[in-house]
């Protein structure tokens, strides 16, 4: 999943429940860098750590990146504080300062892969081109995407675990929310037929959008994610204002 800023906060108006898109791996065991984290694309996205200095921003989002990398290929069961540190580069000391246990340690990647994407600016004023940006988060970007493999793995343990299922039913809740104020404001704006159900529709989305990633993750091929675009978007096309569909037909 996802593309975001280290220190950045976006105003509060595009806190969006967002599973971007995944960017380029991570390299296991590298120094802590700036890291784009997926996802996801999503009440709105996880808020930016505002109060962090840059510093501790910039290291969690190392460890993070390196959590998605393990948990996509070992799993979760095989993941210990321990050996976050070793391919992180890190002191465990350090891992717990950060994140106390594995439990909060996923819990804690989860809330990251829903950040907004980095680009998320460039949409601004289009409800229906930042509809159309979250969709993209779904369509993989690899064959072996490490943030759904993650996820994948994170779904399976919540049927397990009480705790990480709370954390992931909210967050599917929170992120219809704000599907569906998107389609809200782009039925305001014109952009999307009047007769359109928002609260309906963002919930056909989302279901939608999860059935297709784990199309994606079992048969991890370029048709499938060429087939995962074209159905998200041509959602967004059938919800389209009459105009608007003819313009961009």
């Amino acid at each position: 999943m996802p593309n975001a800023a280290v220190t950045r906060r976006k105003p509060a108006r595009a806190r969006a429940d967002a599973a971007a898109p995944p960017d380029a791996p991570v390299e296991i065991g590298a120094r802590p860098r700036r890291v784009a984290i997926e996802g996801a694309a999503n009440d709105g996205a996880t808020p930016r750590r505002k109060t962090l200095r840059q510093g501790e921003a910039l290291t969690r989002k190392h460890v993070l990146g390196t959590v998605y990398e393990l948990i996509s290929r070992d799993g979760i069961e095989n993941l210990s504080m321990r050996k976050v540190a070793v391919a992180a580069g890190l002191s465990t000391g350090t891992i717990n300062y950060h994140f106390g246990n594995k439990q909060r340690l996923l819990i804690a990647a989860l809330e990251s892969a829903y950040e907004l994407p980095d680009d998320w600016e460039r949409y601004q004023g289009s409800p229906v081109a930042q509809l159309e940006r979250l969709l993209t988060g779904y369509v993989c970007r690899l064959p072996t995407d490490r943030f759904w493999r993650f996820w994948i793995n994170y779904l399976a343990s919540s049927v397990r675990d009480a705790e990480l299922l709370t954390h992931q039913t909210d967050r599917l809740q929170r992120q219809q929310r704000f599907w569906t104020r998107l389609i809200h404001d782009g039925i305001a704006a014109g952009e999307l037929a009047s007769g359109v159900d928002a609260a309906r529709k963002a919930e056909e989305l989302l279901i939608l959008a999860h059935g297709l990633v784990l199309r994606q993750l079992a048969d991890p091929g370029e048709a499938s994610r060429d087939l995962a675009r074209e159905l998200l978007l041509g959602q967004v096309r059938q919800m389209r204002a009459p105009a608007r569909r003819a313009s961009t037909a």
